[in-house]
């Protein structure tokens, strides 16, 4: 436990000291909300419905863009060249990262929570509120992990479209934007499958006061496994090219 806060502190450092980076990665999810987000949030049913799922695009950003880009750009650099020589398994940095990738993602959501407070009439019970965070950041571990996997399997320049494409795709698809009864059949079964999908469909139920299922849950489980793995074979291949 001791390795993996001492790389938890080691990253959340390097993050603070790029505000630029991660300033922008915090605050575009409210931008976007005050500019769409309010335009459909109509009644206090809609805004809490929008504002879940800006919730979940905010967690989304940190961990494609803080991480993903972030992790493809270090690769180069002396810091992530002597990390891979350390006696430390990618479990470990993996782990710290998505602590790392947490702790931003509180700061987005809390901005984006509160912008939807001031200019819409959010508003629930405590226990709805609850659950939405235990919705948002248990979904925020497989997509750290899924952005982990684009920061090593990425080439640093390719990085950034290849985030931006898969950022938007899952929001859209995921039914962030739209609302799955909305969408085409064909899109909708798609959607369906979709990691974002499983964390609205938590999140939605969350503020809406239904209970949980336990499919979106069992999906996410699978998506942690499938993208942990990923993330490990990409981390063991750039290994494996700067140091064979």
């Amino acid at each position: 436990m001791r390795l993996v806060y001492e790389h938890f502190v080691a990253t959340l450092t390097g993050l603070i000291r790029t505000p630029a980076y991660s300033l922008v990665t915090v605050l575009i999810p409210g931008v976007v909300f005050i500019f769409i987000g309010t335009s459909v949030a109509d009644s206090r049913e809609a805004a809490n419905l929008v504002m879940a799922s800006f919730a979940i695009f905010a967690a989304l950003g940190v961990a494609f863009f803080q991480f993903g880009v972030g992790i493809a750009n270090e690769r180069e650099s002396p810091w992530e060249q002597f990390a891979h020589v350390l006696a430390v398994s990618p479990g470990t940095r993996f782990a710290a990262t998505i602590l790392a990738a947490l702790v931003f993602a509180i700061v987005a959501v809390s901005i984006l929570i509160g912008v939807a407070l001031i200019l819409t009439d959010v508003g629930m019970p405590l226990m709805s509120w609850a659950r939405l965070v235990v919705a948002v950041f248990v979904g925020a571990v497989p997509m750290a992990l899924f952005g982990i996997a684009i920061g090593y399997w990425s080439p640093p320049k390719a990085a950034l479209p290849i985030a931006n494409i898969l950022y938007l795709a899952l929001s859209f698809g995921g039914g962030l934007f739209i609302p799955p009864s909305s969408m085409p059949a064909v899109l909708n079964a798609i959607s369906g499958v979709l990691p974002t999908r499983q964390i609205g469909e938590l999140a939605w139920a969350a503020v809406q006061g239904r209970p949980w299922g336990l499919e979106p849950w069992l999906w996410l489980a699978g998506y942690t496994v499938v993208f942990g793995f990923v993330a490990a074979m990409g981390y063991r291949r750039d290994e494996g090219v700067r140091y064979r």
